[in-house]
């Protein structure tokens, strides 16, 4: 564990972490970023997207700015993890996501946009209403395995449920050879709820994975 880290929510100010927290989770470890292949964008292309969505800070969703938190030591990032409750509004976040990105995408490139969503529709997730959602967790390599991710997690759900008591389940999907995020879950009560396997081969040129799970943490397991 790592002595004097702080834990706070993201500000504008962190935009360009919080773009490199949502790339290298996306990564996965590899050299893809989904988004780009799914959407047929440029790397530099998507982190000005991304400059201009976290801008408005639109809630409820994955890319909401104030969604993220961020551990830091004597104002150096250590690593970050978004969260957010879903249908907090009523509207599922894929619908609000999907709004968003829309005017941004390439007209000339639906065609393919379209046949790429086809294939990632393996990896939809079903996300329930008022779940707490927890996604693009990211640690700089020099701070790993110091406890920095899981603290990230409990302070997430710590201070959801001081916003929202009738919390009652926290989601999160990953790669499932993703093996120290998915240790890190399971060691926090997390358990497997759901697999989602793509047998398309386009799936890898895509996502560097055909394969990930789904996991939950119930109420009654919720840290301390």
């Amino acid at each position: 564990m790592i002595e004097d880290m702080q834990i706070r929510q993201a500000a504008a100010n962190d935009t360009e972490f919080i773009i490199e927290t949502i790339i290298e989770a996306e990564k996965s470890g590899s050299d893809m970023i989904s988004s780009c292949k799914v959407l047929g964008l440029t790397e530099e292309n998507f982190k000005e997207i991304m400059r201009q969505i976290l801008h408005d800070n639109i809630p409820d969703y994955d890319y909401d700015l104030s969604g993220f938190l961020i551990a830091e030591k004597n104002d150096e990032y250590l690593g970050a993890l978004g969260s957010w409750l879903e249908a907090a509004d009523g509207n599922p976040s894929g619908i609000i996501k999907a709004t968003i990105l829309f005017p941004y995408l390439d007209k000339n490139k639906m065609n393919e946009i379209s046949k790429n969503s086809k294939v990632v529709k393996g990896f939809t997730i079903n996300r329930k209403p008022g779940a707490l959602q927890l996604e693009h967790g990211y640690t700089r390599e020099p701070y790993r395995r110091q406890g920095v991710f899981t603290t990230l997690i409990k302070e997430h759900i710590k201070r959801s449920l001081n916003k929202h008591a009738g919390i009652d389940m926290v989601q999160t999907a990953l790669s499932k050879e993703n093996f120290k995020s998915l240790n890190a879950y399971l060691k926090l009560g997390f358990e497997i709820a759901e697999e989602k396997h793509v047998d398309d081969p386009e799936i890898l040129k895509l996502f560097p994975y055909d394969t990930r799970v789904v996991m939950e943490l119930s109420k009654s397991k919720f840290p301390d």
